[in-house]
């Protein structure tokens, strides 16, 4: 499986009970094996791109009418520290999240 929906399977639980949905997916995969998907919930934002040029994904959230960063990157790596870092993405996701099913 492509790191990219490896990285959407493990935060999809948590996007879907703070009412999130797939907004847009750019699911075809560029010569380097980018991926970008966007989910919304309201106003807010999540977007989640694996850029396969530079071996990563990441998260950004829409926040004060702009994309911010998060702070963790999933390196492409060792199981285990692909997992660790995807885990640490979730937790940062999550404030974000918080309170996101009662935006309209």
């Amino acid at each position: 499986m492509h790191k990219h929906y490896r990285i959407q399977e493990a935060l999809l639980p948590s996007l879907s009970a703070a009412g999130f949905t797939i907004e847009s997916e750019n699911d075809d995969v560029d010569c380097y094996g980018s991926i970008r998907t966007i989910f919304a919930c309201g106003e807010k934002r999540v977007l989640l791109e694996w850029d396969g040029e530079e071996g990563f994904g990441y998260a950004e959230v829409w926040r004060d009418g702009a994309w911010q960063s998060l702070a963790t990157k999933v390196l492409e790596s060792q199981e285990s520290g692909f997992r660790a870092a995807v885990q640490q993405l979730q937790q940062e996701l999550g404030s974000y999240l918080e309170g996101s099913s009662q935006i309209t």
